[in-house]
């Protein structure tokens, strides 16, 4: 069954502290298939949450970033199996100091039993590659 729009604001919302993303992170199923937009060094479509993890957030947050990635809540659409997130970093600079202002839509789809099966993720893909070829 899918989450309210209630649920899935309270979903979201656990990417803002860095102690609480891993409760985002249990509504993911394992063999989620998750597509970066465009063509950046991380733009591709990931087959695990792991594997997900460890091309993306893993290198931000140990090589790119000053802090480890946070992301606030703008806006929330939900409906049916279905779910939009428009995200924004919080307070984040790269390690070479370069301002990080990343906005992202997360467009979520989910299972029969209400875990994330499917993620389209749209970004700044010329920040992006920006913030890691500065930063690698």
């Amino acid at each position: 069954m899918a989450p309210s729009q209630e649920e899935v604001l309270d979903l979201f919302s656990q990417l803002a502290k860095q102690e609480t993303q891993k409760n985002f992170f249990a509504q993911v199923r394992d063999d989620v298939n998750w597509w970066i937009v465009g063509s950046t060094p991380m733009s591709r479509t990931y087959t695990s949450k792991q594997d997900f993890q460890n091309a993306t957030l893993e290198i931000l947050n140990k090589k790119v970033l000053g802090q480890p990635l946070c992301m606030r809540v703008v806006n929330v659409v939900a409906g049916k199996d279905q779910a939009v997130g428009e995200l924004e970093a919080i307070d984040a600079t790269c390690r070479n100091g370069l301002e990080y202002p990343m906005r992202y839509c997360w467009v979520l789809h989910f299972d029969d039993d209400g875990k994330i099966d499917r993620v389209r993720a749209y970004l700044d893909t010329e920040l992006l590659s920006k913030a890691i070829a500065q930063n690698s």
